[in-house]
Protein backbone atom coordinates (compact mmCIF):
# COMPACT_ATOMS: atom_id res chain seq x y z
CA UNK A 1 0.00 0.00 0.00
CA UNK A 2 2.54 2.03 0.62
CA UNK A 3 4.29 2.36 -2.83
CA UNK A 4 0.62 2.26 -4.40
CA UNK A 5 0.88 6.09 -4.78
CA UNK A 6 4.40 5.73 -6.46
CA UNK A 7 3.31 2.98 -8.74
CA UNK A 8 0.14 5.35 -9.98
CA UNK A 9 2.47 8.17 -10.43
CA UNK A 10 4.95 5.88 -12.46
CA UNK A 11 2.76 4.34 -14.29
CA UNK A 12 1.29 7.80 -15.44
CA UNK A 13 4.78 9.48 -15.84
CA UNK A 14 5.64 6.22 -18.24
CA UNK A 15 1.86 6.35 -20.24
CA UNK A 16 2.65 10.29 -20.96
CA UNK A 17 6.42 10.00 -22.04
CA UNK A 18 5.16 7.00 -24.41
CA UNK A 19 1.93 9.31 -25.87
CA UNK A 20 4.56 12.47 -26.33
CA UNK A 21 7.81 10.60 -28.00
CA UNK A 22 5.84 7.44 -29.49
CA UNK A 23 2.09 8.00 -30.13
CA UNK A 24 2.02 11.63 -30.92
CA UNK A 25 4.69 11.74 -33.60
CA UNK A 26 2.86 8.21 -35.45
CA UNK A 27 -0.32 10.43 -35.33
CA UNK A 28 1.12 13.20 -36.84
CA UNK A 29 2.09 11.39 -39.52
CA UNK A 30 -0.97 10.18 -41.23
CA UNK A 31 -1.44 10.08 -44.45
CA UNK A 32 -3.92 13.16 -44.27
CA UNK A 33 -0.68 15.33 -44.22
CA UNK A 34 1.54 13.41 -46.16
CA UNK A 35 -0.54 13.07 -48.90
CA UNK A 36 -1.46 16.11 -51.15
CA UNK A 37 -3.14 17.04 -53.93
CA UNK A 38 -3.93 20.60 -55.31
CA UNK A 39 -5.38 22.24 -58.87
CA UNK A 40 -3.69 25.71 -60.55
CA UNK A 41 -4.68 27.83 -63.33
CA UNK A 42 -2.43 30.01 -65.62
CA UNK A 43 -1.35 30.68 -68.87
CA UNK A 44 1.59 29.44 -70.96
CA UNK A 45 3.50 30.24 -74.42
CA UNK A 46 5.91 28.53 -76.09
CA UNK A 47 7.78 28.25 -79.23
CA UNK A 48 8.25 25.99 -81.76
CA UNK A 49 12.11 26.65 -82.22
CA UNK A 50 14.99 28.46 -80.58
CA UNK A 51 14.06 32.05 -82.05
CA UNK A 52 10.56 31.71 -82.99
CA UNK A 53 8.01 33.94 -81.46
CA UNK A 54 5.79 32.54 -78.12
CA UNK A 55 2.39 31.51 -79.19
CA UNK A 56 -0.34 33.09 -77.82
CA UNK A 57 -1.20 33.07 -74.32
CA UNK A 58 -3.08 29.34 -73.65
CA UNK A 59 -5.01 28.55 -70.42
CA UNK A 60 -3.74 25.76 -68.68
CA UNK A 61 -4.52 23.74 -65.75
CA UNK A 62 -1.65 22.63 -63.23
CA UNK A 63 -2.74 19.17 -61.09
CA UNK A 64 -0.46 18.72 -58.45
CA UNK A 65 -0.52 14.94 -56.53
CA UNK A 66 1.66 13.27 -54.13
CA UNK A 67 0.67 9.78 -52.73
CA UNK A 68 2.29 7.38 -50.62
CA UNK A 69 2.95 3.89 -52.41
CA UNK A 70 4.94 1.90 -50.21
CA UNK A 71 5.29 1.84 -46.41
CA UNK A 72 8.46 0.01 -44.35
CA UNK A 73 8.35 1.60 -41.01
CA UNK A 74 9.47 5.04 -41.09
CA UNK A 75 10.62 4.83 -44.59
CA UNK A 76 7.95 5.39 -47.09
CA UNK A 77 7.64 5.58 -51.01
CA UNK A 78 6.08 8.43 -52.30
CA UNK A 79 5.01 9.39 -55.75
CA UNK A 80 4.38 12.96 -56.71
CA UNK A 81 2.72 13.75 -60.38
CA UNK A 82 3.20 17.23 -61.75
CA UNK A 83 0.35 17.55 -64.87
CA UNK A 84 -0.05 20.62 -67.22
CA UNK A 85 -3.17 20.42 -69.08
CA UNK A 86 -4.49 22.62 -71.74
CA UNK A 87 -7.78 24.00 -70.32
CA UNK A 88 -9.83 23.88 -73.16
CA UNK A 89 -8.70 20.52 -75.05
CA UNK A 90 -7.23 18.85 -71.87
CA UNK A 91 -4.12 17.66 -73.75
CA UNK A 92 -1.13 17.32 -71.41
CA UNK A 93 1.43 19.71 -72.35
CA UNK A 94 3.46 17.14 -70.13
CA UNK A 95 3.49 15.24 -67.04
CA UNK A 96 6.49 14.97 -64.54
CA UNK A 97 6.47 11.83 -62.02
CA UNK A 98 9.22 11.83 -59.27
CA UNK A 99 9.18 8.48 -57.33
CA UNK A 100 11.26 9.38 -53.53
CA UNK A 101 12.13 7.74 -50.52
CA UNK A 102 11.51 9.46 -47.60
CA UNK A 103 11.48 9.30 -43.65
CA UNK A 104 7.90 9.68 -42.45
CA UNK A 105 8.69 11.65 -38.97
CA UNK A 106 11.52 13.52 -39.85
CA UNK A 107 10.07 14.47 -44.02
CA UNK A 108 13.27 14.34 -45.22
CA UNK A 109 14.92 12.76 -48.19
CA UNK A 110 16.90 9.47 -47.61
CA UNK A 111 18.74 9.21 -50.54
CA UNK A 112 19.36 13.22 -51.20
CA UNK A 113 19.55 16.41 -48.87
CA UNK A 114 16.48 18.58 -47.81
CA UNK A 115 12.74 17.75 -47.08
CA UNK A 116 10.18 16.59 -49.59
CA UNK A 117 7.64 19.06 -47.40
CA UNK A 118 7.69 21.42 -44.54
CA UNK A 119 7.76 20.06 -41.44
CA UNK A 120 5.72 20.47 -38.29
CA UNK A 121 5.67 23.51 -36.35
CA UNK A 122 7.57 25.48 -39.04
CA UNK A 123 9.79 28.42 -37.60
CA UNK A 124 10.50 31.45 -39.69
CA UNK A 125 13.82 30.90 -41.38
CA UNK A 126 14.35 29.31 -44.22
CA UNK A 127 14.00 25.55 -45.72
CA UNK A 128 15.42 23.16 -48.18
CA UNK A 129 12.50 21.64 -49.50
CA UNK A 130 11.14 19.90 -52.44
CA UNK A 131 12.37 18.33 -55.56
CA UNK A 132 11.69 20.75 -58.67
CA UNK A 133 12.52 18.79 -62.11
CA UNK A 134 15.35 17.05 -60.04
CA UNK A 135 16.69 20.23 -57.85
CA UNK A 136 15.59 20.61 -54.13
CA UNK A 137 15.03 24.30 -53.54
CA UNK A 138 15.95 26.89 -51.21
CA UNK A 139 12.90 28.34 -49.40
CA UNK A 140 13.38 31.66 -47.25
CA UNK A 141 10.90 33.14 -45.19
CA UNK A 142 8.99 35.95 -46.16
CA UNK A 143 6.40 37.10 -43.75
CA UNK A 144 3.40 35.89 -41.62
CA UNK A 145 0.25 36.53 -42.66
CA UNK A 146 -3.78 35.00 -43.05
CA UNK A 147 -5.40 32.99 -45.32
CA UNK A 148 -8.58 32.86 -44.61
CA UNK A 149 -8.55 33.27 -40.85
CA UNK A 150 -5.89 30.92 -40.88
CA UNK A 151 -2.08 32.00 -39.91
CA UNK A 152 0.24 31.09 -42.60
CA UNK A 153 4.21 32.13 -43.35
CA UNK A 154 4.75 33.19 -46.72
CA UNK A 155 8.12 31.44 -48.27
CA UNK A 156 9.70 32.33 -51.57
CA UNK A 157 12.44 30.37 -53.69
CA UNK A 158 13.58 29.98 -56.94
CA UNK A 159 16.42 27.91 -58.95
CA UNK A 160 17.71 27.41 -61.90
CA UNK A 161 18.33 23.91 -63.62
CA UNK A 162 18.81 21.63 -67.18
CA UNK A 163 15.82 20.70 -68.56
CA UNK A 164 16.99 19.86 -72.04
CA UNK A 165 15.56 15.86 -71.98
CA UNK A 166 11.56 17.77 -71.89
CA UNK A 167 12.78 19.22 -75.18
CA UNK A 168 14.30 16.29 -77.05
CA UNK A 169 13.43 18.33 -80.44
CA UNK A 170 16.07 20.86 -79.73
CA UNK A 171 19.96 20.53 -80.23
CA UNK A 172 20.44 23.45 -77.96
CA UNK A 173 21.04 22.95 -73.69
CA UNK A 174 17.62 24.33 -72.58
CA UNK A 175 17.61 25.77 -69.22
CA UNK A 176 14.56 26.34 -66.54
CA UNK A 177 14.21 29.48 -64.48
CA UNK A 178 11.70 28.08 -61.62
CA UNK A 179 9.99 30.84 -59.11
CA UNK A 180 7.62 29.86 -56.54
CA UNK A 181 5.96 31.73 -53.58
CA UNK A 182 4.04 28.84 -50.90
CA UNK A 183 1.75 29.55 -48.11
CA UNK A 184 2.71 26.98 -45.45
CA UNK A 185 0.36 26.42 -42.48
CA UNK A 186 3.40 26.37 -39.58
CA UNK A 187 1.48 24.10 -36.81
CA UNK A 188 1.31 20.93 -39.51
CA UNK A 189 3.70 22.58 -41.47
CA UNK A 190 0.83 21.83 -44.57
CA UNK A 191 0.91 24.00 -48.02
CA UNK A 192 -2.47 25.56 -48.06
CA UNK A 193 -1.94 27.89 -51.44
CA UNK A 194 0.84 28.23 -53.77
CA UNK A 195 1.77 30.31 -57.12
CA UNK A 196 4.75 29.59 -59.21
CA UNK A 197 6.47 30.83 -62.80
CA UNK A 198 8.90 29.47 -64.98
CA UNK A 199 10.60 30.43 -67.88
CA UNK A 200 12.90 27.77 -70.58
CA UNK A 201 15.48 29.29 -72.24
CA UNK A 202 18.24 28.40 -74.45
CA UNK A 203 21.34 30.43 -74.47
CA UNK A 204 23.02 31.50 -77.68
CA UNK A 205 26.00 33.96 -77.58
CA UNK A 206 24.86 34.90 -74.12
CA UNK A 207 21.33 36.08 -75.07
CA UNK A 208 18.59 34.25 -73.65
CA UNK A 209 16.37 33.06 -76.31
CA UNK A 210 13.31 32.52 -74.69
CA UNK A 211 10.86 29.11 -75.81
CA UNK A 212 8.61 28.79 -72.83
CA UNK A 213 6.64 31.27 -70.15
CA UNK A 214 4.20 30.28 -68.26
CA UNK A 215 2.65 30.90 -64.59
CA UNK A 216 -0.72 29.50 -62.32
CA UNK A 217 -2.07 29.80 -59.13
CA UNK A 218 -4.25 28.34 -56.53
CA UNK A 219 -7.93 28.05 -57.67
CA UNK A 220 -10.71 28.90 -55.26
CA UNK A 221 -11.99 25.93 -55.06
CA UNK A 222 -8.28 24.48 -54.23
CA UNK A 223 -7.39 26.90 -52.33
CA UNK A 224 -10.59 26.77 -49.82
CA UNK A 225 -10.55 22.49 -49.76
CA UNK A 226 -6.71 22.91 -48.13
CA UNK A 227 -7.80 25.65 -46.09
CA UNK A 228 -10.51 23.04 -44.45
CA UNK A 229 -8.12 20.31 -44.09
CA UNK A 230 -5.63 22.04 -42.61
CA UNK A 231 -8.28 23.83 -40.11
CA UNK A 232 -9.36 19.52 -38.95
CA UNK A 233 -5.42 18.61 -38.73
CA UNK A 234 -4.57 21.90 -36.40
CA UNK A 235 -8.16 20.80 -33.90
CA UNK A 236 -6.06 16.88 -34.08
CA UNK A 237 -2.88 18.36 -33.16
CA UNK A 238 -3.82 20.62 -30.14
CA UNK A 239 -5.98 17.16 -29.04
CA UNK A 240 -2.89 15.37 -29.36
CA UNK A 241 0.08 17.67 -28.51
CA UNK A 242 -1.86 19.47 -25.87
CA UNK A 243 -5.32 18.17 -24.05
CA UNK A 244 -4.55 14.13 -24.32
CA UNK A 245 -1.42 14.80 -22.30
CA UNK A 246 -2.98 17.66 -20.03
CA UNK A 247 -5.61 14.63 -18.91
CA UNK A 248 -2.82 11.90 -18.97
CA UNK A 249 -0.90 14.22 -16.21
CA UNK A 250 -4.07 15.25 -14.15
CA UNK A 251 -4.98 11.78 -14.62
CA UNK A 252 -1.82 10.74 -12.61
CA UNK A 253 -2.10 13.32 -10.23
CA UNK A 254 -5.59 12.71 -9.20
CA UNK A 255 -4.59 8.87 -8.74
CA UNK A 256 -1.70 9.93 -6.64
CA UNK A 257 -3.10 12.06 -4.20
CA UNK A 258 -6.30 9.33 -4.12
CA UNK A 259 -3.91 6.99 -3.15
CA UNK A 260 -1.42 8.53 -1.07
CA UNK A 261 -4.94 9.78 0.95
CA UNK A 262 -5.74 6.27 1.45
CA UNK A 263 -2.85 5.23 2.42
CA UNK A 264 -2.70 8.26 5.10
CA UNK A 265 -5.94 7.33 6.37
CA UNK A 266 -5.40 3.70 7.03
CA UNK A 267 -2.27 4.41 8.87
CA UNK A 268 -4.43 7.01 11.01
CA UNK A 269 -7.20 5.25 12.73
CA UNK A 270 -6.17 5.92 15.94
CA UNK A 271 -5.79 9.54 15.73
CA UNK A 272 -9.86 10.49 15.40
CA UNK A 273 -9.61 14.14 14.84
CA UNK A 274 -6.16 13.74 12.52
CA UNK A 275 -8.39 11.54 10.64
CA UNK A 276 -11.60 13.86 9.95
CA UNK A 277 -8.94 16.84 8.60
CA UNK A 278 -7.22 14.24 6.54
CA UNK A 279 -10.45 13.17 4.88
CA UNK A 280 -12.24 16.84 4.40
CA UNK A 281 -8.81 17.86 2.24
CA UNK A 282 -8.96 14.53 0.49
CA UNK A 283 -12.32 15.35 -0.44
CA UNK A 284 -11.73 18.45 -1.52
CA UNK A 285 -8.47 17.52 -3.48
CA UNK A 286 -10.51 14.97 -5.16
CA UNK A 287 -13.37 17.66 -5.78
CA UNK A 288 -10.66 20.33 -6.92
CA UNK A 289 -9.09 17.51 -9.44
CA UNK A 290 -11.96 16.13 -10.43
CA UNK A 291 -13.34 19.67 -12.06
CA UNK A 292 -9.62 20.23 -13.71
CA UNK A 293 -9.94 17.22 -14.79
CA UNK A 294 -13.73 17.88 -16.48
CA UNK A 295 -12.58 20.98 -17.48
CA UNK A 296 -10.65 19.47 -20.59
CA UNK A 297 -12.49 16.96 -21.01
CA UNK A 298 -15.43 18.84 -22.31
CA UNK A 299 -13.96 20.79 -25.02
CA UNK A 300 -12.30 17.10 -26.09
CA UNK A 301 -15.58 15.47 -26.15
CA UNK A 302 -16.98 18.54 -28.07
CA UNK A 303 -14.42 18.81 -30.35
CA UNK A 304 -14.70 15.50 -31.60
CA UNK A 305 -18.20 15.47 -31.63
CA UNK A 306 -17.71 18.26 -33.86
CA UNK A 307 -15.43 17.04 -35.93
CA UNK A 308 -17.30 13.85 -36.43
CA UNK A 309 -20.26 15.78 -37.94
CA UNK A 310 -17.58 16.91 -40.52
CA UNK A 311 -18.89 20.42 -40.79
CA UNK A 312 -15.47 21.56 -41.08
CA UNK A 313 -14.56 19.53 -43.49
CA UNK A 314 -14.47 15.47 -44.87
CA UNK A 315 -12.69 13.02 -42.64
CA UNK A 316 -10.61 9.79 -43.93
CA UNK A 317 -12.09 6.94 -41.94
CA UNK A 318 -8.51 6.76 -40.64
CA UNK A 319 -9.20 10.17 -39.06
CA UNK A 320 -12.78 9.14 -37.84
CA UNK A 321 -11.49 5.92 -36.02
CA UNK A 322 -8.79 8.18 -33.80
CA UNK A 323 -11.27 10.70 -33.11
CA UNK A 324 -13.63 7.43 -32.06
CA UNK A 325 -10.64 6.09 -30.03
CA UNK A 326 -10.20 9.68 -28.50
CA UNK A 327 -13.88 9.49 -27.21
CA UNK A 328 -13.74 6.23 -26.14
CA UNK A 329 -11.02 7.31 -23.88
CA UNK A 330 -12.49 10.52 -23.05
CA UNK A 331 -15.48 8.68 -21.54
CA UNK A 332 -13.23 5.79 -19.56
CA UNK A 333 -11.78 9.22 -17.93
CA UNK A 334 -15.21 10.57 -17.28
CA UNK A 335 -16.48 7.15 -15.67
CA UNK A 336 -13.84 7.63 -13.88
CA UNK A 337 -14.61 10.62 -12.45
CA UNK A 338 -17.90 9.16 -11.54
CA UNK A 339 -16.48 6.54 -9.78
CA UNK A 340 -14.30 8.62 -7.76
CA UNK A 341 -17.67 10.81 -6.82
CA UNK A 342 -19.59 7.85 -5.99
CA UNK A 343 -16.59 6.75 -3.92
CA UNK A 344 -16.61 9.70 -1.89
CA UNK A 345 -20.25 10.21 -1.04
CA UNK A 346 -20.49 6.62 -0.30
CA UNK A 347 -17.55 7.17 2.30
CA UNK A 348 -19.70 10.39 4.08
CA UNK A 349 -22.96 8.28 3.83
CA UNK A 350 -24.81 10.87 1.93
CA UNK A 351 -25.72 9.38 -1.33
CA UNK A 352 -29.40 10.00 -1.71
CA UNK A 353 -31.65 7.57 -2.97
CA UNK A 354 -34.55 8.58 -5.35
CA UNK A 355 -37.09 5.21 -4.93
CA UNK A 356 -39.91 4.38 -7.23
CA UNK A 357 -42.07 1.24 -6.87
CA UNK A 358 -41.12 -0.76 -9.46
CA UNK A 359 -41.71 -4.57 -10.27
CA UNK A 360 -38.49 -6.87 -10.41
CA UNK A 361 -39.66 -8.53 -13.90
CA UNK A 362 -40.25 -4.95 -15.37
CA UNK A 363 -36.93 -3.46 -14.09
CA UNK A 364 -34.53 -6.60 -14.94
CA UNK A 365 -36.09 -6.20 -19.10
CA UNK A 366 -35.01 -2.37 -19.55
CA UNK A 367 -31.80 -2.99 -17.66
CA UNK A 368 -31.23 -5.77 -20.21
CA UNK A 369 -31.25 -4.58 -23.42
CA UNK A 370 -28.73 -1.90 -22.51
CA UNK A 371 -26.33 -4.58 -21.81
CA UNK A 372 -27.13 -6.73 -24.76
CA UNK A 373 -25.16 -5.00 -27.81
CA UNK A 374 -22.26 -4.61 -25.62
CA UNK A 375 -22.15 -8.06 -24.09
CA UNK A 376 -22.92 -10.07 -27.29
CA UNK A 377 -20.43 -7.98 -29.15
CA UNK A 378 -17.87 -9.97 -27.19
CA UNK A 379 -19.50 -13.27 -28.43
CA UNK A 380 -21.13 -13.82 -25.17
CA UNK A 381 -24.51 -14.85 -24.18
CA UNK A 382 -26.68 -12.85 -21.50
CA UNK A 383 -30.12 -14.85 -20.78
CA UNK A 384 -32.76 -13.90 -17.93
CA UNK A 385 -34.46 -16.14 -15.80
CA UNK A 386 -37.08 -14.44 -13.54
CA UNK A 387 -38.26 -17.19 -11.18
CA UNK A 388 -40.74 -15.04 -8.81
CA UNK A 389 -41.09 -11.71 -9.21
CA UNK A 390 -42.38 -8.81 -7.13
CA UNK A 391 -42.88 -4.96 -6.75
CA UNK A 392 -39.87 -3.33 -4.60
CA UNK A 393 -39.19 0.29 -3.52
CA UNK A 394 -35.51 1.45 -4.97
CA UNK A 395 -33.58 4.14 -6.86
CA UNK A 396 -33.70 2.14 -10.46
CA UNK A 397 -30.46 3.79 -11.84
CA UNK A 398 -28.84 2.92 -8.94
CA UNK A 399 -30.01 -0.56 -9.06
CA UNK A 400 -29.13 -0.44 -12.56
CA UNK A 401 -25.58 1.16 -11.65
CA UNK A 402 -25.11 -1.97 -9.93
CA UNK A 403 -26.24 -4.66 -12.26
CA UNK A 404 -24.76 -3.34 -15.09
CA UNK A 405 -21.02 -3.02 -13.51
CA UNK A 406 -21.49 -6.43 -12.63
CA UNK A 407 -22.41 -7.78 -16.23
CA UNK A 408 -19.41 -5.61 -17.56
CA UNK A 409 -16.89 -7.69 -15.50
CA UNK A 410 -18.33 -10.78 -15.89
CA UNK A 411 -17.56 -9.93 -19.43
CA UNK A 412 -13.62 -10.39 -19.54
CA UNK A 413 -13.26 -13.42 -17.37
CA UNK A 414 -16.18 -15.78 -19.79
CA UNK A 415 -14.19 -17.90 -22.18
CA UNK A 416 -14.01 -16.13 -25.58
CA UNK A 417 -16.61 -19.16 -27.12
CA UNK A 418 -19.56 -20.37 -25.54
CA UNK A 419 -19.33 -17.29 -22.91
CA UNK A 420 -22.77 -16.87 -20.72
CA UNK A 421 -23.93 -14.82 -18.31
CA UNK A 422 -27.63 -15.20 -16.88
CA UNK A 423 -29.67 -12.72 -14.86
CA UNK A 424 -32.18 -14.21 -12.00
CA UNK A 425 -34.59 -13.37 -10.02
CA UNK A 426 -36.56 -15.22 -7.26
CA UNK A 427 -38.43 -14.49 -3.76
CA UNK A 428 -36.67 -15.68 -0.78
CA UNK A 429 -38.31 -17.08 2.51
CA UNK A 430 -38.51 -13.84 3.97
CA UNK A 431 -40.09 -12.26 1.33
CA UNK A 432 -36.99 -9.91 0.03
CA UNK A 433 -36.15 -10.36 -3.50
CA UNK A 434 -33.35 -12.00 -4.52
CA UNK A 435 -31.02 -11.13 -7.57
CA UNK A 436 -28.26 -12.98 -9.18
CA UNK A 437 -25.93 -12.69 -11.87
CA UNK A 438 -23.84 -15.71 -12.97
CA UNK A 439 -21.39 -16.21 -15.28
CA UNK A 440 -19.22 -19.75 -16.41
CA UNK A 441 -16.04 -17.43 -16.37
CA UNK A 442 -12.38 -18.72 -14.28
CA UNK A 443 -14.61 -18.14 -10.61
CA UNK A 444 -13.37 -16.17 -7.92
CA UNK A 445 -11.56 -17.94 -5.05
CA UNK A 446 -13.42 -17.95 -1.56
CA UNK A 447 -9.98 -16.44 -0.06
CA UNK A 448 -11.37 -13.15 -2.35
CA UNK A 449 -14.72 -13.08 -1.65
CA UNK A 450 -15.21 -10.70 0.77
CA UNK A 451 -12.16 -8.89 -0.32
CA UNK A 452 -13.32 -8.25 -3.80
CA UNK A 453 -15.53 -5.29 -1.98
CA UNK A 454 -12.79 -3.34 -0.97
CA UNK A 455 -11.76 0.20 -2.84
CA UNK A 456 -8.86 -0.24 -5.10
CA UNK A 457 -8.89 -4.36 -4.42
CA UNK A 458 -8.19 -6.12 -7.72
CA UNK A 459 -7.59 -9.91 -8.41
CA UNK A 460 -4.60 -11.52 -10.35
CA UNK A 461 -6.06 -12.39 -13.68
CA UNK A 462 -4.19 -14.81 -16.03
CA UNK A 463 -2.23 -13.51 -18.74
CA UNK A 464 -4.65 -14.38 -21.59
CA UNK A 465 -7.27 -12.25 -19.98
CA UNK A 466 -7.33 -8.39 -20.58
CA UNK A 467 -9.38 -6.70 -17.84
CA UNK A 468 -8.82 -2.92 -16.75
CA UNK A 469 -10.24 -1.12 -14.02
CA UNK A 470 -9.66 1.18 -11.13
CA UNK A 471 -10.95 -1.54 -8.78
CA UNK A 472 -13.66 0.86 -7.10
CA UNK A 473 -16.78 -0.73 -9.39
CA UNK A 474 -17.72 -4.02 -6.63
CA UNK A 475 -17.15 -1.15 -3.68
CA UNK A 476 -19.51 1.39 -5.12
CA UNK A 477 -21.87 -1.86 -5.66
CA UNK A 478 -21.76 -3.05 -1.99
CA UNK A 479 -22.21 0.95 -1.30
CA UNK A 480 -25.66 1.67 -3.21
CA UNK A 481 -26.92 -1.77 -2.56
CA UNK A 482 -26.46 -0.93 1.44
CA UNK A 483 -28.18 2.17 1.31
CA UNK A 484 -31.17 0.25 0.41
CA UNK A 485 -30.85 -1.37 3.04
CA UNK A 486 -30.12 -4.77 1.49
CA UNK A 487 -26.63 -7.07 0.89
CA UNK A 488 -24.38 -8.19 -1.81
CA UNK A 489 -22.04 -11.24 -1.80
CA UNK A 490 -20.23 -13.76 -3.54
CA UNK A 491 -21.71 -17.08 -3.97
CA UNK A 492 -20.25 -19.81 -2.11
CA UNK A 493 -21.78 -22.63 -3.13
CA UNK A 494 -21.20 -21.84 -7.07
CA UNK A 495 -18.48 -23.61 -8.62
CA UNK A 496 -19.17 -23.36 -12.94
CA UNK A 497 -17.55 -19.59 -12.10
CA UNK A 498 -18.35 -16.61 -10.39
CA UNK A 499 -22.38 -15.90 -8.76
CA UNK A 500 -23.21 -12.54 -7.21
CA UNK A 501 -26.09 -12.13 -4.76
CA UNK A 502 -28.56 -9.22 -4.36
CA UNK A 503 -30.70 -9.34 -1.35
CA UNK A 504 -33.43 -6.47 -1.52
CA UNK A 505 -36.10 -5.03 0.76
Amino acid sequence: MQNSPFIVLGIGISFLLIWVFAITPELLTSHDILEITAENVGMIQFADCIGCVLSEPTKMLFHWDREILEINGNELLLRTTYDYTDILTTESFWVVEIDERVDKNTREYLDKAGRFAFPPHVEKKDYFVYDIGGAVMNYHFVEETTLDGVTVYKFEGEEIFDVSDVYPDFSEQIWEHYRATNYIEPVTGMDVSFSEQFTDYALIDGQKIVVLDAWDEPTNFSEKTLLKQVKNLKSLYFMYENIIPTVIGLGTLAGFIVMMLAGRVSKSETKIAELEEIDKQKDELVSMVSHEIKNPLTPIILACQLLLTEKEGPLTQKQKRRIDQILVNSNQVTALLSDLSDIKTLDRNDMSLHKEDVDVEILLNKIVPNLKDMVESRGVVLDINVKKSKTISCDVSRISQVITNIVKNAVDFVPKENGKIIISSDVADDGQTLISIEDNGIGIPEKHHGTVFEKFHQLDTPKDISHEGTGLGLAICKGIIESHGGKIWVAKDYTNGAKFNILLP
